[in-house]
C-alpha cells in the first residue's frame, strides 16, 4: 500500500502535531512498520486503533522535524 496524503489524513487527523512535522509521517511509519515485522497496510491499521503508537510516532516525527 502506498502512502499517499489519502491513506495518511485520517491517521494524521487524530494526531496531535504540528503539520510542519507531518513530512516526516510516511518515513517513520515505514520505519515502525519495518521493525515490528508488518507491512504498511497493518501499521497503518494499527495506527487507527492505538492512540499511544500515534502519540509515540508523533513524538519522534516532531522530534525529528525540529532536529533538521
Amino acid at each position: 500500500m502506498a502512502l499517499t496524503p489519502e491513506t495518511l489524513a485520517p491517521i494524521a487527523a487524530k494526531m496531535r502535531m504540528p503539520a510542519s512535522a507531518l513530512i516526516a509521517l510516511p518515513t517513520a511509519i515505514e520505519a515502525f512498520a519495518r521493525k515490528a515485522n508488518m507491512s504498511t497496510e497493518q501499521m497503518l491499521s494499527e495506527l487507527r486503533q492505538n492512540a499511544p503508537l500515534r502519540d509515540y510516532l508523533a513524538e519522534i516525527c516532531i522530534k525529528t522535524h525540529t532536529a533538521a
